[in-house]
């Protein structure tokens, strides 16, 4: 809360604050990006894992195909494609 204060007004010490986060941060920018990559990754998997298991239930079963295993199916396309 105290450095939140600082930041919020304009004291002496508002530039001492701004530049200790600057050294506190430096160097952490690729963790974050392989973190936020590697989290991309693993839920497009996961989306094309469940597309493929539906489609394999299409192919088992020689069945109407069920409009619920459409909309499911969709859903798992569109957010692979965003990803």
């Amino acid at each position: 809360m105290a450095v939140i204060m600082v930041l919020s007004f304009k004291t002496p010490f508002r530039k001492l604050v701004i530049m200790g986060l600057d050294r506190l941060k430096r160097g952490r920018g690729p963790v974050v990006v392989k973190t936020v990559a590697g989290t991309v990754f693993v839920v497009m998997v996961s989306s094309v894992y469940s597309m493929m298991e539906i489609q394999k239930r299409w192919v088992d079963d020689d069945g109407p195909v069920s409009s619920t295993d459409q909309v499911l199916l969709v859903r798992y396309l569109l957010e692979a494609t965003l990803m």
